[in-house]
């Protein structure tokens, strides 16, 4: 009897902590590693260039082909890391205006939301962003 309430205590601790370590739904997919497009609110395309291998963070390049509001419509960069939570990223990086333009002070931190049912991501500003590929 012992043995039993043990067994089914630990089987359910272990369920417990793989439902804590389980990767997100995009993980299953082959990850967000890859190459995506979207056409900015001002009409401009943008790419994000995300590299990595889906654990808890990858490498993450933006490109807008013209930055209206931060560059007065010179193309803008913003490289950085994103960080994982469920199925979203936050990528943290300085946004610099090209070309050799000066980079903002500042950090800029930036939210993708992946949707599994469309393949799609959706930034803090509501831009959805479709791959490439």
């Amino acid at each position: 009897m012992k043995k039993t309430i043990l067994s089914i205590a630990a089987g359910g601790i272990f369920a417990c902590v793989s439902a804590m370590l389980a990767p997100p739904a995009w993980a299953a997919s082959g990850g967000l590693a890859d190459t995506w497009t979207s056409v900015d609110a001002d009409g401009s395309t943008q790419t994000l260039s995300i590299t990595g291998s889906g654990g808890q963070a990858y490498a993450i390049v933006y490109d807008d082909e013209s930055a209206t509001g931060a560059c007065s419509g010179a193309p803008a960069r913003i490289v950085g890391p994103g960080f994982v939570d469920g199925n979203d990223v936050v990528m943290e990086g300085t946004l610099v205006c090209l070309p050799g333009g000066n980079p903002f002070r500042s950090r800029l931190a930036i939210g993708f939301s992946y949707d599994a049912g469309t393949d799609t991501l959706t930034d803090s500003f509501g831009i959805v962003w479709h791959r490439a590929g």
